[in-house]
């Protein structure tokens, strides 16, 4: 699914409990195979909801937040050759070919798939589960300009507290959950790379990194300079500004500026007008807001603004 397009909700996210023949049609259209290990002929399997955001073509987002009534057992017979696993609540156990992994609270598994990788997933009964997959075609990665070769190998890493937090808050628009959704993205592909290139920041050094871009991301309207950040991270500033981009993939002051107009976004779509939205952002004038979310989203802030 990756072309710009209003992003598209399925009528499944209306609170239900799901069958067995439930989860067969979802098995039907995402070529999925279910099996219930502890139950031949169970009949309710889930309590709650799924919704199912398709944001561009290549492209698609299922988010659940259910009880497990029954422990179910999953397998991908035609993943996709990306795919990210987000457990918010719960726990998820995984396996692609030899590789194992459990997922918890807050982590993240980046799953990169060749065309004959079959992805095993276990939900146990007893839990509440809030997790989203997000899944990215070939030709959506040829789109996004993803260079990096795609092999069999699934990378655990922990959501960043400020995503977290963005991910579970009550609202959550299509347009709010399209942004959140790149910058899963974003984040999975640049964690494999630096397992692919080898980075040689530390862990002590990318602990602070880590630090530095959780405060910035709580606290974008202030005004920042390099020299404040690098003693805020205990470093030089040429160390903040190489490290910082060999971890991250861009510039602290590139990062800074994407949260502002992810938090400018979601003011805006709360109705906030631009001149707020720029001030609770960090920005000093209003025009300088439009200009940039201009260059990003390919449209004025005011076209957000709620009437």
């Amino acid at each position: 699914m990756i072309e710009t397009a209003t992003p598209q909700v399925t009528p499944h996210s209306a609170s239900r409990t799901f069958s067995h023949r439930d989860l067969s049609q979802f098995g039907e259209r995402f070529a999925l195979d279910y099996r219930y290990p502890e139950n031949a002929s169970p009949t309710d399997i889930l309590s709650g909801q799924v919704e199912e955001f398709s944001f561009r073509p290549g492209m698609q987002l299922v988010r659940s937040d259910v009880e497990v009534l029954e422990t179910y057992e999953s397998r991908s017979l035609n993943p996709a050759p990306l795919c990210l696993v987000v457990v918010l609540e719960g726990q998820v156990g995984l396996s692609l070919g030899s590789q194992t992994m459990e997922l918890s609270d807050r982590t993240v598994a980046t799953l990169h798939m060749e065309q004959e990788a079959r992805l095993d997933a276990r939900q146990r009964c007893g839990q509440r589960l809030k997790v989203l997959t997000l899944s990215v075609d070939a030709s959506s990665l040829g789109a996004l300009e993803v260079t990096a070769g795609l092999q069999t190998r699934g990378q655990v890493w922990q959501l960043p507290d400020y995503l977290a937090q963005a991910l579970t808050a009550p609202r959550s628009s299509p347009l709010w959950l399209e942004g959140l959704s790149l910058q899963l993205l974003s984040l999975g592909l640049q964690g494999a790379e630096e397992t692919t290139a080898g980075s040689p920041v530390s862990p002590r050094d990318r602990r602070r990194l880590a630090d530095l871009r959780d405060r910035l991301a709580a606290e974008p309207q202030h005004d920042y300079t390099m020299t404040a950040l690098a003693g805020l991270a205990a470093m030089s500033p040429s160390s903040l500004r190489s490290k910082f981009k060999a971890v991250y993939g861009q510039t602290v002051f590139e990062f800074l500026k994407a949260r502002r107009l992810e938090l400018a976004r979601g003011y805006l779509e709360q109705g906030y007008s631009v001149q707020q939205a720029a001030h609770f952002t960090g920005y000093r004038h209003a025009t300088n807001l439009t200009a940039a979310f201009r260059r990003r989203y390919g449209l004025p802030p005011s076209q957000l603004v709620r009437r």
